[in-house]
């Protein structure tokens, strides 16, 4: 059974782990000021692009590196493998991010119920998760094996959307409040002495983020290894009794 606590203590338990995070926060941090600034031009914005393609290929190898239950969770920064996997995850996942952005998209422009603005964010979320556990069954699907027309299997996909709905909205609710927690304690501190405009308190909140994304790709890969496994024995026993048929 996937489990938040176990993602968490495997993430904070290796050995140099809160080191690399801490130097990921770095460029996390500068991407995040350059694009909430509002007047981002072409440089910028292939800074960006390139550092969003090397923190896909980094959660992505952190996810496999806990399917194969190697010894080091979160990989080296190792640039060039790590755009090879960032766009290889493109490649097998862009499709599926397509449907859930557009179908999100589409299905929420509908829902309108005047004044009852909680009903209508509350289904608008519901309708978000449910469209965006698509590309997360093909994210669970893709870092097992690291093979994208693996990602493609429909037939995988459609054995673990539901499961894969119910994880992601858990391991949203659970990040979301654990977060909270700690960081707007912080942020609250810093915002009654310091203020909030400060490069300190935007590194504690990149920080965060990148401690957050490593769990959760730890989570999912908890979850993949799971039902991979269970999809994997259930085909073995029908291709057996098949034969002995």
């Amino acid at each position: 059974m996937s489990s938040i606590k176990e993602a968490y203590d495997s993430t904070i338990g290796e050995s140099f782990t809160g080191l690399k995070l801490l130097i990921w926060a770095i460029p996390l941090g500068y991407c995040r000021d350059l694009m909430s600034s509002g007047s981002m031009d072409f440089f910028s914005t292939m800074i960006v692009s390139a550092f969003a393609l090397l923190l896909l290929g980094f959660l992505v190898e952190s996810a496999n590196n806990a399917c194969e239950k190697k010894p080091e969770l979160v990989p080296g920064i190792n640039v060039f493998s790590m755009a090879l996997n960032g766009i290889k995850a493109i490649v097998a996942l862009s499709v599926y991010f397509a449907i859930a952005f557009y179908g999100t998209q589409i299905c929420c422009s509908y829902i309108n119920f005047g004044e009852h603005t909680v009903l209508s964010m509350s289904l608008k979320i519901l309708i978000g998760l449910l469209f965006y556990a698509i590309p997360v069954s093909g994210f669970a699907i893709y870092v097992r094996k690291l093979d994208i027309f693996e990602a493609y299997n429909l037939k995988k996909i459609m054995f673990i959307l539901g499961e894969a709905f119910m994880m992601f909205s858990y391991l949203i609710i659970k990040l979301g409040l654990l977060t909270a927690v700690v960081i707007g304690f912080i942020s609250y501190l810093f915002w009654l002495f310091i203020g909030l405009d400060n490069l300190l308190i935007n590194y504690i909140w990149s920080i965060a983020i990148m401690y957050n994304l490593v769990i959760g790709a730890n989570y999912i890969s908890q979850f993949s290894e799971e039902w991979m496994s269970f999809y994997e024995k259930k085909n073995q026993v029908i291709e057996d009794g098949v034969k002995l048929y």
